[in-house]
């Protein structure tokens, strides 16, 4: 294979530019595919945003590929990829996925500290369109968790998502995502309700419709956006049930992110978001609120091998209740993406950003939030990962800060076409300004998925 070493840097620097904001988003995906929550940097609310010209623009990155500057997430793994089943102007991908995890603190509490095993199947199917210029998508998924000894912790999850992209001309799309789930949130998570005897069962529905506009240096997105969080009661731990209705919340939200390629490999990028908090809290205590925010900032290249995208902007919360503490907080979204060689591939962000409440905490609470992976390919198919979090939730109207560090490794192994295995630790410490929030918590996992 020819290094990239042998291409004039103007070559590569041009075929790179292009991508510049495109990579960096798809590349912090990738960090939470360790255990991590993902992050949607670009805060698209999984909307489909490539139009026809932006997807012939893409051909020139492809054609770095050939010459290293490419992540190992993107290497050249058709060998490995299901082949699905045809129908019509589909194709479907089954799947089924099953874990092994041992936790040594299942509550995330050191006053509370419980170790056990648990298993994890993950049924999935995945509906992919391959219509002649359109794009409507469909996939289904759950989750059934078990526990060896304390079976009062078992959930099953279930959600249904629908993406669809309409390519009405060259330059524009129009695009809707739909998405709804039961979910469960479980005990000693960061919002969970610390009276709860077992995990909360979440509706969550979500529907989002967006135009965007990507050809030549001026493009952009806008976006509306309406999401709902229904909580159901549960047993609390001394028995009685517990009304978990005051937490339910309705968010109405409009955002428009746009951007300007000034140059190969330089573009100004910026966002705007307002949004409509409805939440009934306890009692008369109303905790409707009105949001705000605004970031603008570059994503660029210092070389095609070194890309960043560094944001900056201000967010406000203002509750209608004048007794409820209002939010405003600066704003930060830092992000790089390095290929030291052409097997390794280190990605990190940095994030600062106003979390509404739902009712469990006074006012919400900011958080910053780092991360950082390196992905280093052992051998054609076996990827070794590691990775470190570090986040600061500060509790607005409260005295309560928690901070917690958290480390990763992993392996992943493509066996074959049908065949995905891995295993994995991680080891993280929460301290809180509360001591039962404090938490030394320790994960190994071993998994396997079978595809089709």
């Amino acid at each position: 294979m020819r290094s990239s070493a042998h291409i004039p840097f103007a070559t590569l620097r041009r075929r790179c530019g292009v991508l510049v904001g495109v990579a960096t988003a798809c590349a912090f995906y990738a960090l939470g595919s360790t255990g991590a929550e993902a992050l949607d940097l670009d805060g698209t609310e999984g909307l489909i945003t490539e139009t026809i010209a932006s997807r012939e623009r893409l051909k020139d990155y492809d054609d770095i590929k050939l010459y290293g500057a490419e992540r190992v997430s993107d290497r050249d793994r058709n060998y490995a990829k299901p082949d699905g089943i045809r129908s019509g102007n589909y194709f479907i991908f089954p799947e089924v996925g099953a874990t092994v995890v041992y936790d040594d603190n299942i509550y995330r509490s050191n006053a509370h500290k419980e170790a056990d095993w648990r298993s994890e199947i993950t049924p999935a199917v995945k509906f992919q369109s391959h219509l002649p210029r359109h794009i409507l998508d469909l996939s289904l998924d759950g989750k059934i968790v078990n526990y060896l000894n304390n079976t009062d912790q078992d959930y099953a999850n279930v959600r249904a998502k629908l993406d669809g992209a309409l390519h009405f001309d060259h330059a524009h799309t129009l695009s809707a995502s739909v998405l709804t789930a039961l979910e469960h949130e479980e005990r000693g998570e960061l919002l969970s309700d610390t009276s709860a005897a077992k995990p909360i069962e979440v509706f969550h529905n979500r529907a989002s419709v967006g135009i965007t506009r990507d050809v030549g240096r001026l493009y952009g997105t806008l976006m509306a956006t309406f999401e709902r969080w229904d909580y159901s009661d549960v047993a609390s731990i001394n028995g009685p049930v517990v009304d978990q209705d005051y937490r339910d919340t309705s968010e109405f939200s409009t955002a428009l992110r746009f951007g300007y390629r000034f140059s190969p490999g330089f573009e100004f990028v910026g966002k705007i978001r307002a949004l409509q908090d409805l939440n009934r809290g306890v009692g008369s205590d109303d905790r409707d609120a009105f949001g705000y925010e605004a970031m603008a900032g570059l994503a660029f290249e210092t070389n095609p091998l070194l890309r960043w995208r560094l944001l900056a902007g201000y967010g406000i919360r203002n509750f209608e209740k004048d007794s409820i503490e209002d939010v405003s907080s600066a704003l930060l979204e830092a992000q790089v993406q390095w290929l030291p060689t052409q097997y390794m591939t280190f990605t990190g962000s940095a994030t600062r950003q106003i979390l509404a409440a739902d009712a469990v905490e006074p006012s919400g609470r900011v958080e910053t939030r780092l991360l950082g992976r390196l992905d280093y390919e052992i051998w054609h198919n076996v990827v070794l990962n590691l990775g470190v979090e570090y986040r600061d939730a500060e509790f607005i109207g409260d005295p309560r800060r928690d901070k917690t560090i958290t480390g990763r490794i992993g392996l992943d192994y493509w066996m074959n076409k049908n065949w995905r295995l891995s295993l994995g630790y991680e080891h993280a410490v929460r301290q809180s300004t509360e001591d039962e929030f404090d938490m030394t918590r320790n994960r190994f996992t071993v998994g396997a998925k079978l595809l089709f």
